[in-house]
């Protein structure tokens, strides 16, 4: 049994490190050409949901930017949650935003997220959530960085709680080695296609 998970651990570093690589040698410019079809394309299908209050995260350079999803999400007047890094309990907690340029400040990993001030969201509350990873697979499995803080707080959602990913088209892998743990997204959006989890 302990070969076999480690064979599995190999095989998820792998594929975070074959990613990693693409991202770092995608040219600049293709990047945003990239990002910004991925936008409207997620644009396009959030406009076929109902929810009100949508939990995003906030970009790092190896991630695709959702800075303007989140703010064309709350030009809609609707709520926005942001995450907050508790290292200690190694968990997420989700505070609502209602200004950008007040309410953050540099947390854990050096990431922005919301000051302790900012109303806290329970998981019950959130009708969406945009979810970072490194990959995923056609089934929507998600391969994150490892840590696990996501797939401990995605365990909390309401199985209403629709689960979406934003990802670049080489972010798409055959087949992610999955655990019980893990928490599969309920929709992928690529720049090519948008991907859905099997019933």
């Amino acid at each position: 049994m302990g070969t076999a998970l480690k064979v599995i651990a190999v095989t998820k570093e792998q594929i975070r490190q074959m990613v990693k690589e693409r991202i770092e040698a995608l040219p600049s410019d293709e990047r945003f050409r990239l990002t910004q079809i991925i936008l409207q394309r997620a644009r396009a299908f959030l406009l076929t949901t109902s929810a009100q209050l949508a939990a995003f995260y906030m970009p790092i350079s190896d991630e695709i930017d959702v800075m303007p999803l989140i703010r064309w999400w709350q030009q809609r007047g609707l709520h926005v949650a942001l995450p907050r890094t508790l290292t200690q309990e190694k968990r997420l907690e989700f505070r609502r935003v209602s200004r950008l340029e007040i309410d953050l400040q540099l947390g854990a990993f050096g990431i922005w997220e919301p000051k302790p001030s900012c109303p806290l969201v329970n998981p019950d509350e959130i009708d969406l959530i945009i979810v970072p990873g490194r990959a995923f697979d056609e089934c929507c499995n998600r391969l994150g960085r490892g840590l696990g803080y996501y797939d401990r707080f995605l365990k909390n959602l309401p199985m209403q709680t629709l689960k979406v990913a934003l990802a670049f088209e080489f972010q798409i892998v055959k087949r992610i080695p999955t655990k019980p743990n893990d928490v599969p997204m309920d929709v992928v959006i690529t720049e090519r296609r948008t991907l859905f989890r099997p019933k």
